[in-house]
């Protein structure tokens, strides 16, 4: 028999899909444990699952990326627990990469199947001053325009909005407010310039469904870069539909490259970062993989 714990994302709102999605696990003979958590505050998910990744078989995150975010953060490592995914948020990179579902059986026929990998994890950490970092990532840490754009969509209070609603706010505001960074980055790949975005990835998709890099595998051992240099905020936006279909960009000042560890760094302007679409802080940072660290379902 086994056990199973669902923490949810207490800020999306329930639905008919969802109860049903969990009635069948409730139901099921197959486990003699299920428990259902809603977080009710922001790093909620991490404490949930820090204080249960011990005494379960497996933890499903509910939510999006920034909920399963916090999860793998709360994880013990050294548990035996295996972690899943009900994508259940606005963008659902990380699940789109991985073509995970939000269904029932899809994720009953992975436990029962015992379909799980080994995956890589990537992490970033720094203690610069008032500027502590010490977070793993499960998909993307991105060093530039995208932690400028989450931390606007952090900044926006109204529950009027629905996400997408936020994310075309704070990218308009991009395109209006900011200014190219210059940064130097060190170890496995060397970049010294200014910067619209430092893409550091585990996996393929970030910013509701943009494939920035096509190339990126939960399993290789390595972390994905794909940096786009000094490039006009207009000609990032006449290739998005490259980007969305997966190809790599072929222009100047747009690079790829693969690393184990690097470390970012800026000569005047601190750059800010986000991982899994969740803000963070700034540069300086190192990032590095954990290779096969974390026991995932997965199809």
């Amino acid at each position: 028999m086994k056990s199973i714990i669902f923490i949810i994302n207490g800020a999306k709102k329930d639905s008919k899909k969802l109860t049903s999605i969990l009635s069948f696990f409730q139901d099921s003979t197959f486990f003699d444990k299920v428990e259902i958590n809603l977080t009710q505050y922001r790093g909620h998910a991490e404490e949930i699952a820090k204080n249960n990744s011990s005494k379960f078989d497996y933890i499903i995150a509910v939510g999006g990326d920034g909920t399963l975010n916090e999860v793998i953060n709360g994880i013990e490592f050294t548990s035996n627990v295996i972690v899943g995914l009900l994508p259940y948020g606005t963008g659902n990179d990380f699940s789109r990469g991985q073509k995970l579902q939000l269904d029932a059986q899809f994720l009953f026929d992975l436990i029962k199947n015992e379909s799980y990998k080994e995956i890589d994890i990537g992490i970033i950490k720094h203690n610069f001053e008032a500027n502590t970092i010490n977070r793993r990532f499960i998909n993307i840490a991105d060093i530039g325009l995208g932690g400028f754009v989450t931390q606007k969509i952090m900044n926006q209070k109204s529950k009027l909005l629905s996400g997408k609603m936020k994310y075309a706010i704070a990218i308009l505001k991009g395109i209006i407010q900011y200014t190219k960074p210059e940064i130097i980055v060190e170890g496995d790949y060397k970049f010294k310039g200014k910067v619209l975005t430092l893409a550091i990835c585990n996996s393929s998709f970030f910013g509701y469904g943009l494939c920035i890099s096509p190339m990126a595998n939960i399993l290789d051992k390595v972390l994905n870069v794909t940096c786009i240099g000094n490039v006009s905020l207009i000609d990032y936006f006449k290739n998005l539909g490259k980007i969305k279909k997966g190809l790599l960009l072929k222009y100047p000042k747009i690079d790829y490259s693969t690393i184990q560890s690097i470390q970012v760094s800026h000569t005047m302007k601190p750059c800010p970062i986000e991982v899994d679409g969740e803000f963070v802080g700034y540069t300086p940072v190192e990032i590095k993989i954990l290779p096969k660290t974390l026991k995932f379902l997965l199809p």
